[in-house]
């Protein structure tokens, strides 16, 4: 189970939040998986398989309502799915993704067009998938990873 902590204070970066977790309120159940992106059916859709299959998921339709969800949860987040394809302002959100790359697994969902900036991998995200993708195929490698732990701190 996963919850969100606060402290009153700002959380500046994932570790902020997590390392000092003990004393802070908890305020609810977070989930184990965060969907993020504008294009509202492939949030649903990925989300409702996710749920179907077991697995805890929330969905944020932008980074910044992502945030507060990813950056004051303790244990964080296994996997961050993002879908920039739609995105009104990739740069700032593959910015913010690239900061959560360093302690989260994410995924970007992209358009083979947008996909041209050569250095995703560079920026630490996990994998790349292009659009338009197969819902069942996605759900089923987030579950293999989340199920894996493969590279998570956190283990399994």
């Amino acid at each position: 189970m996963r919850y969100l902590i606060s402290r009153g204070a700002e959380v500046r970066s994932p570790r902020d939040s997590w390392l000092s977790a003990a004393p802070a309120v908890i305020l609810g159940a977070v989930a184990q998986i965060v969907l993020v992106g504008r294009d509202w059916k492939t949030r649903a859709l990925v989300r409702a398989q996710l749920l179907e299959e077991g697995l805890d998921a929330e969905a944020f339709q932008s980074i910044d309502e992502a945030q507060h969800a990813v950056e004051a949860t303790y244990p964080p987040p296994r996997l961050i799915v993002a879908d920039l394809s739609s995105s009104a302002k990739p740069g700032a959100e593959i910015e913010r993704l690239a900061h959560w790359s360093r302690e989260i697994p994410v995924w970007i969902l992209g358009s083979r067009i947008a996909s041209a900036t050569p250095d995703w991998e560079r920026r630490g995200f996990e994998r790349l998938w292009f659009k338009p993708i197969d819902v069942g195929e996605l759900v089923t490698e987030i579950k293999r990873r989340v199920q894996s732990g493969a590279g998570d701190p956190h283990g399994p």
